[in-house]
C-alpha cells in the first residue's frame, strides 16, 4: 500500500518491474502493459483481470486475455486487491466500479472510460503538478461524466469522439439543473477540453474572473458599506437616553448615570430569602454594554453560584450522592421508582429505556424489536442488545445481548397485571411524571434539580467502583460510545461478572438482590438462548491454539526429511524447502501475534525489535497512523534471531548450489519472512510475510478462526489479570485525552515491561515452545 497517491507513471513503473521479473515473453508483456496504461490498476491480479474485461469491450480485443492468463499462472504478483482503491487509484476505481463507469454494455460508459484514459493516463511534461490536484481533477471529470450518463443520453454511431459527446450532453438545456449542481466540476471539465488546464496542474491558468489568481487576491469592495463607514466617521454620536432611578441615599454620580447605570428596584423577596444578602456588581471601566446586559450578567452569576455540585466540569450533569439518596426516598409511584432505579443502575439512555416492551409469549406472532429492550415475565429478565462495540456474528447472535435478572421487589412491579400485557410499553409517559415529582420534591432545595437524564448520567459514579474495567461497567448501558467502542470490540466478558456489577450497584441504592442464584439459569437467555459469555465472538481460550502449534510442527517433518536426504547431483527440492520455511515462519508469526496482540500483519505493517522491547506500527490508513512500544518475551526474541540466522545460512547455501533466490524483503519488519517456489521457473522468492500467508497454509485446526483471533484472545485473557490501561497500551487503544487517535498509549514503557511475565505465561498456555533448531537441515 502506498503512503500517498501514486502518479500514473509510478503505477506503470511498478507493473513494468513486476513483469520484468516474470517469465512472460515480449509479446505478452506488451499486451499486459497496454491494459495497465489504459486503466492504471493497482499491482494485483484481481484488478488487472477487471481492467482487462473492460479493455476487451472498449477495444474489441480478445487476445489480451491470453497474456493476462499467462501472467496469472505465476506467483510473482499478489492476487487480492488493496483497500481504499478510490483514494489511491481514482482512475481505475472510476473506470471499473459499477456505480460509475464500470457498466457492461453501456456505450456512454465506454466513451467515458476512453476519455478518462486519454486524459489521465499520463501527465504533461514540464507542468507543475500536485497529487491532490490530480485526484480532485479525476473526481471533477467523473462527476460530469456520470451526470451525462445518468441522463440516459442516446449514443449514435457517428458520435465516436468522447469529448464532443460529453460536452454537448452536459451543455444541453435538458441538463441545466445537473450542470448547476456540479458547476465547479463542469468548469474544470471545460478548462481541460479547452487546453487551459492540464490534469493535476498545480496552478490553474484561466482567463475567467471566477478562477483567476488575481481575482481571488483582489480586495472586495462594497459601495454601500464604504459610504456607511464614511458617514459614521464624520457624523457625531447619537444622543443616549439617560435612565433615571429612584432617589436613594448614595445615588449614582452624573458620570455613571450618563453611562447607563441605574438603580434597579429589587423584586419582592421570597420567603426563603435571607435579609441583607444583596448582590452588588459594579463595572470598573466604561463599556458599551446596556443595562439589560448588566442584569443578565448578574442573573447568570447568581444562577451559577456553588451550592451542592461536583468539582469536575464534565460532571455538571451528575448528581452528588446526597441527592441520589434523596431521590430514592422520595414519594414516587412504583413504576416511577422502578424507572429511576434502572436509570441509576444501568445508565441506559432514557429514550431507549422508555421503549421497554413486554415480550410476547412463545409461539405468538409478535416478535420483539431487536433495538428495543424487552422484559421477559416468565424468567424475570431484562434483555437488551449492545448497539456498538463487538461485531455481530450470525452464528452466535446471543453474544451481543445483555441479560439481567431483576430482584423480586422490582420484577413484581413489571409482572403485575397493569404492565404484563404482551407488547405493552410499561414506561411510556413515565418520564414526564417522574420529572414532575422530582421537581416538586426538590423545589425548595439547593443544587441541580434531578431529572431522568441526570439520573442516567449519574449512574457511572455508582457502577464503575464495582467493575473490573471501564468496558464491563459500560456494558450495562447497552452502548460504549466513541471512547470505549474499540476496546470493547476485543473483549469477551462473563455474564456472571455483568450480573454481579448490577447487583452490587442495586445494593448501594438500597435494593438487596437474592444471594442465591441458580447458575444453570445463566446458561440460557437472550432472545434465542445465550451462553455464559458475551462480547467478542472471535476470542478463544489459550487451549484452542495448542493443536495449531502441534499441527505445524508435525507438518515440518516431511519437507525436513526431504531436504535432509538431498545431495549434490540430484534435482534441488525447491518446493520442499519452501514448504519447510513456510511452516517455520508460520510457527513463529503465530507466536508473535499471540504475544503482542498486534493487528494481523499486513502490507503496511512495520515493526522493529530492539532488545527486550519492540516498536509496532500496525495501523496506517487514511484515518490515522498508530504505533507503540511493547515488551518482547525473551524466548520469542531468541527464536526470531535463530530464524534470521537460519535464513542467512539458507541464502548462502542456495547461492553455493546455483539456485536463484530473489530477495524482495522490504526491510521494514523484524517478523518472519515468506519463501515462495513459483510454479514456473527454477527459482525461489523471499518476501515479507503477512497473516494472509499463514491462512493460505489451510491448517486443519485454524479453519474458521478470524484473522484477528490472536488480538481478541489476548485482550480477553489479559483483562482479568492487569488494569485496563496496560491492556490498552499493549493493544494500541490510546485514549489519552479521549481523542480519536494519539501517538502513544496511556502506560509508560517501564510499566509495559511488567507485562512480560504474564505474556510468557499466556504463550506457554497456548502451546508455544521453542523449536529444536539443531534438527532443521542446513542449520550451520
Amino acid at each position: 500500500m502506498h503512503d500517498e497517491r501514486p502518479y500514473p507513471h509510478e503505477i506503470v513503473q511498478e507493473w513494468q518491474q513486476a513483469i520484468d521479473l516474470s517469465n512472460l515473453n515480449l509479446h505478452d508483456a506488451q499486451r499486459v502493459m497496454q491494459v495497465v496504461r489504459y486503466a492504471l490498476p493497482p499491482l494485483c491480479l484481481e484488478s488487472l483481470e477487471t481492467a482487462t474485461r473492460f479493455y476487451k469491450y472498449d477495444h474489441d480485443d480478445n487476445e489480451v486475455s491470453i497474456a493476462v492468463a499467462n501472467l496469472a499462472s505465476g506467483d510473482e504478483i499478489a492476487r487480492n486487491q488493496p483497500r481504499n482503491l478510490g483514494t489511491f487509484y481514482p482512475v481505475f476505481y472510476a473506470m471499473t466500479n459499477p456505480r460509475f463507469l464500470g457498466r457492461d454494455k453501456c456505450q456512454a460508459a465506454s466513451l467515458g472510460r476512453r476519455l478518462l484514459s486519454d486524459w489521465f493516463s499520463e501527465l504533461k511534461n514540464g507542468t507543475r503538478t500536485s497529487r491532490n490536484n490530480f485526484y480532485s481533477h479525476v473526481l471533477a471529470v467523473r462527476h460530469v461524466l456520470m451526470a451525462a450518463i445518468n441522463a440516459d443520453w442516446e449514443v449514435t454511431d457517428e458520435e465516436s469522439n468522447p469529448e464532443k459527446f460529453f460536452l454537448a450532453t452536459i451543455e444541453s438545456d435538458a441538463l441545466f439543473k445537473q450542470r448547476n449542481d456540479i458547476l465547479d466540476s463542469y468548469e474544470v471539465f471545460v478548462e481541460i477540453i479547452n487546453g487551459s488546464l492540464f490534469p493535476g496542474q498545480l496552478i490553474r491558468r484561466s482567463s475567467g474572473k471566477r478562477n483567476s489568481a488575481a481575482g481571488s487576491q483582489r480586495t472586495k469592495t462594497d459601495p454601500w458599506h464604504a459610504a456607511r463607514v464614511v458617514k459614521l466617521a464624520t457624523s457625531p454620536p447619537a444622543p443616549r437616553r439617560v435612565i433615571q432611578g429612584a432617589d436613594l441615599p448614595g445615588e449614582h454620580t452624573e458620570e455613571l448615570t450618563a453611562l447607563g447605570f441605574r438603580t434597579v428596584i429589587s423584586a419582592t423577596k421570597g420567603e426563603n430569602a435571607e435579609p441583607g444578602e444583596q448582590v452588588i456588581m459594579q463595572r470598573q471601566t466604561p463599556s458599551m454594554l446596556t443595562p439589560d446586559d448588566d442584569r443578565r450578567i448578574v442573573q447568570q452569576w447568581v444562577a451559577s453560584s456553588a451550592t451542592a455540585s461536583l468539582a469536575a466540569v464534565s460532571d455538571m450533569g451528575r448528581l452528588p450522592p446526597e441527592q441520589v439518596r434523596e431521590v430514592m426516598s422520595a414519594a414516587l409511584s412504583p413504576i416511577e421508582r422502578l424507572l429511576a432505579i434502572l436509570l441509576l443502575s444501568t445508565g441506559m439512555p432514557v429514550k431507549r429505556l422508555l421503549s421497554l416492551t413486554v415480550e410476547p409469549p412463545i409461539g405468538s406472532e409478535m416478535v420483539p424489536c431487536t433495538e428495543r429492550p424487552f422484559w421477559r415475565p416468565t424468567t424475570g429478565e431484562l434483555c437488551y442488545r449492545l448497539l456498538d462495540g463487538p461485531s455481530a456474528n450470525d452464528d452466535f447472535p446471543d453474544l451481543l445481548w445483555v441479560k439481567l435478572r431483576l430482584p423480586a421487589v422490582l420484577a413484581d412491579i413489571l409482572s403485575s397485571s397493569d404492565y404484563s400485557t404482551p407488547g405493552l410499553q410499561p414506561f411510556r409517559g413515565v418520564r414526564t411524571r417522574l420529572n414532575k415529582q422530582l421537581l416538586k420534591h426538590f423545589r425548595r432545595q439547593p443544587g441541580v434539580t434531578p431529572t431522568a437524564n441526570r439520573l442516567s448520567a449519574t449512574s457511572w459514579l455508582w457502577r464503575r467502583p464495582h467493575a473490573r474495567d471501564d468496558v464491563a461497567a459500560k456494558t450495562l448501558a447497552g452502548q460504549y460510545d466513541l471512547s470505549l467502542a474499540a476496546p470493547a470490540a476485543y473483549r469477551q466478558l462473563s455474564r456472571d461478572e455483568i450480573q454481579q456489577i448490577f447487583d452490587a450497584t442495586l445494593a448501594d441504592l438500597g435494593i438487596i438482590s437474592e444471594t442465591h442464584r441458580d447458575k444453570s439459569d445463566r446458561q440460557v437467555g437472550g432472545p434465542d438462548g445465550t451462553r455464559a459469555i458475551m462480547g467478542s465472538s472471535v476470542a478463544q481460550p489459550p487451549e484452542a491454539f495448542l493443536p495449531i502449534f502441534i499441527e505445524i510442527k508435525e507438518k515440518m517433518t516431511a519437507p525436513s526429511d526431504e531436504m535432509a536426504g538431498w545431495w549434490l547431483g540430484r534435482p534441488f527440492p525447491h518446493e520442499s524447502l519452501a514448504r519447510l520455511y513456510q511452516y517455520v515462519a508460520a510457527y513463529h508469526l503465530l507466536a508473535w501475534q499471540l504475544s503482542t496482540g498486534a493487528r494481523p500483519v499486513g502490507p503496511s505493517s512495520h515493526n522493529r525489535i530492539s532488545g527486550q522491547l519492540q516498536w509496532i506500527r500496525d495501523k496506517a490508513s487514511p484515518r490515522g497512523i498508530e504505533s507503540r512500544v511493547v515488551p518482547l518475551i525473551g524466548e520469542l526474541q531468541s527464536a526470531l534471531l535463530h530464524l534470521q540466522r537460519w535464513t542467512d545460512v539458507l541464502c548462502r547455501r542456495l547461492q553455493s548450489v546455483d539456485v536463484t533466490l530473489v530477495d524482495k524483503r522490504s526491510k521494514q519488519r523484524s517478523t518472519p519472512a515468506w519463501l515462495v517456489a513459483p510454479a514456473r521457473g527454477r527459482r525461489l522468492i523471499l518476501r515479507d510475510m503477512t497473516w494472509s500467508d499463514f491462512q493460505s497454509l489451510s491448517l486443519e485446526h485454524s479453519a474458521g478462526l478470524a484473522s484477528n483471533v490472536a488480538r481478541h484472545s489476548l485482550a480477553s485473557w489479559l483483562r482479568e489479570r492487569v488494569p485496563d490501561a496496560e491492556v490498552d497500551a499493549l493493544l494500541g487503544h490510546a485514549r489519552d485525552g479521549r481523542s480519536l487517535s494519539a501517538p502513544r498509549g496511556e502506560a509508560a514503557t517501564g510499566q509495559q515491561a511488567a507485562l512480560r511475565r504474564l505474556l510468557k505465561e499466556w504463550l506457554n498456555q497456548c502451546g508455544y515452545h521453542p523449536l529444536a533448531w539443531r534438527d532443521l537441515p542446513w542449520n550451520s
